[in-house]
């Protein structure tokens, strides 16, 4: 099967930053991805895209946000940024009257070193549009935890459009990192290396 392939290298509209990518089937279409010598973790990468249609299916405008959290320890849990996103997402909640679903890796880059969560958030874009907020809850929700420190990368935003196959197509290339195995084989052996809120399509009529 040919795949259709959706790119968006030269879109002002929707900056994916630079293109270094691998051609990847999904949904039973083509999708550029990030490449990484070491590979992606396909198991991730279907989650990602899963969780993204299925918010599309309910949700015709969905803003993408996407940040980093960093621990000063590597503990043998996820409790710390579970409790982060649980108050993310529950002031976003209050905040917009609507649900926020969003997903967490965990790395670390060698075994001395410090465990890293690379994190997004999806909300329904006809309420947020701006990353200003999100920013702001996300900061005070790492403060309240003294042992970690959050960073917004460049190109940390996107509004996906139901049926607007490039906006799709820059946010997926852009979480895909999330699914880069590299840096993840470090974790402790029974710990979660991933966890991606739970939301169904809605149903066809």
């Amino acid at each position: 099967m040919s795949l259709r392939v959706y790119a968006v290298s030269n879109s002002q509209s929707h900056s994916i930053g630079p293109l270094i990518c691998e051609q990847v089937c999904l949904g039973g279409l083509g999708w550029l991805v990030m490449y990484f010598a070491d590979g992606l973790n396909r198991e991730i990468l279907n989650k990602i895209y899963q969780t993204l249609t299925a918010f599309l299916s309910r949700h015709s405008k969905a803003f993408v946000i996407r940040f980093d959290v960093s621990l000063y320890d590597s503990p043998s849990h996820n409790k710390i940024i579970g409790k982060i996103m649980r108050n993310i997402s529950g002031k976003l909640t209050n905040y917009y009257n609507k649900t926020v679903i969003y997903g967490w890796v965990r790395e670390q880059n060698n075994m001395d070193d410090k465990c890293h969560y690379h994190c997004f958030v999806i909300i329904n874009g006809h309420n947020a549009n701006k990353t200003k907020i999100t920013f702001d809850y996300a900061m005070h929700a790492i403060k309240l935890v003294v042992d970690a420190k959050a960073h917004f990368p460049d190109y940390c935003y996107y509004m996906v459009k139901r049926n607007d196959l490039s906006s799709f197509q820059a946010a997926l290339y852009r979480l895909s990192y999330l699914a880069k195995n590299a840096s993840k084989e470090n974790k402790p052996s029974k710990v979660k290396g991933y966890f991606f809120s739970r939301i169904t399509p809605r149903p066809q009529q």
